[in-house]
């Protein structure tokens, strides 16, 4: 995973090799492909997602991933949400 800070928001980019990881341990999370993930820093919102995540079949899944990449970014940016 990457960290992007982007102001008021911050992204993580989850690589297909990070979704094929994740997926290891979620075997429905469906078609591997890396995926973006766009958080508010004020209270760590998920305001924008790309991937098709309506392709992957898992919406619990897909939020699952985002919850990682949320810690992820959070742990990075030394933020306190």
């Amino acid at each position: 995973m990457r960290v992007h800070d982007n102001g008021s928001l911050f992204g993580v980019s989850v690589s297909k090799a990070d979704v094929e990881t994740f997926a290891a341990q979620w075997p429905c999370f469906g078609p591997r492909q890396a995926m973006w993930f766009q958080f508010d820093k004020r209270n760590g919102d998920l305001v924008d997602i790309t991937g098709d995540p309506c392709q992957l079949c898992d919406g619990a899944g897909v939020s699952a991933l985002a919850d990682d990449a949320k810690a992820y970014g959070i742990n990075k940016l030394k933020l306190s949400i």
